[in-house]
């Protein structure tokens, strides 16, 4: 018995799927340049051996093959089959994981945030038939919770009196040498000055975080309004490689606004005509 076409599904559920896709490989390869080159010449010409990992997840072939297969969907971008969806979305998430157990690249968080975010899409695609506001609640919902369990680990992690006082993110930004502002900054402070911008900085990144680690109990719109922001400002004073992390996440958030829109839109409309009546 064939699958039946994506054409019956809702336009909201392919428009979700796409967006949370196409972030998440903007993610993936945004260090590219990065993994290729350790992947394919690091790894074959130095080959480290641990052997708390067993031989399948110490082989550069499975790491090269992991990080180029997911790839394969962008098939989802020119078809409307409900079949391709889901498959797109396995071979995101086996691929995640594989990278996620590997002893090459274990201690990468782009590969822990892109496993969450593709398994929240597997699980939307092999639902996306339903057209019902609870289940659209339900895949909002999730998203949330998939947020809140990436930032609550950072948030914990970042409960020191070194993070509290910004004397980490000071450090980093001052010799590290990243971030998009970082050299219009420098040219334009003295590094007093910027210390003590960074006492309240840090401030804001560990309340955003902790109020981020708590999305699922806030309003979606206000975690859209202020998260994805707050997220994408990340890049001003630390890599924009950062991004390899936070895409998935992003996209996961815009994915759920697209699925409650009209919902939103629905429920505004009927509370303008209760209040201004015709």
């Amino acid at each position: 018995m064939s699958l039946p076409s994506v054409d019956a599904l809702p336009e909201r559920s392919i428009v979700a799927a796409r967006i949370v896709v196409a972030l998440w490989l903007v993610g993936w390869t945004s260090k590219c340049v990065l993994f290729l080159e350790y992947f394919f010449k690091t790894l074959v010409s130095h080959p480290m051996v641990n052997d708390f990992f067993p031989v399948f997840f110490r082989s550069a072939l499975v790491a090269q093959v992991a990080y180029l297969l997911p790839l394969l969907a962008l098939c989802v971008f020119v078809t409307r089959r409900r079949a391709l969806f889901c498959g797109a979305a396995v071979v995101m998430t086996l691929s995640s994981a594989l990278l996620l157990l590997h002893q090459d690249s274990a201690n990468d968080a782009t590969f822990e945030t892109s496993f969450w975010v593709g398994a929240w899409l597997v699980w939307f695609s092999f639902s996306m038939r339903r057209c019902d506001a609870e289940f659209f609640l339900h895949a909002r919902s999730l998203a949330l919770c998939v947020v809140a369990i990436q930032f609550c680990g950072g948030f914990v992690g970042k409960l020191t009196s070194e993070y509290w006082s910004g004397q980490v993110l000071a450090d980093m930004f001052m010799e590290q040498k990243q971030g998009l502002a970082a050299s219009w900054v420098r040219a334009h402070f003295d590094e007093a000055t910027i210390r003590i911008w960074f006492q309240w900085i840090s401030k804001c990144l560990i309340v955003g975080e902790g109020a981020l680690a708590l999305a699922p109990l806030l309003p979606y719109r206000l975690v859209c309004y202020t998260g994805i922001p707050f997220m994408l400002s990340f890049a001003l004073f630390k890599s924009w490689m950062i991004y390899s992390v936070l895409s998935c996440l992003v996209g996961l958030l815009i994915a759920g606004w697209v699925l409650i829109a009209q919902e939103v839109a629905d429920t505004d409309s009927a509370s303008l005509r209760r209040k201004y009546p015709t």
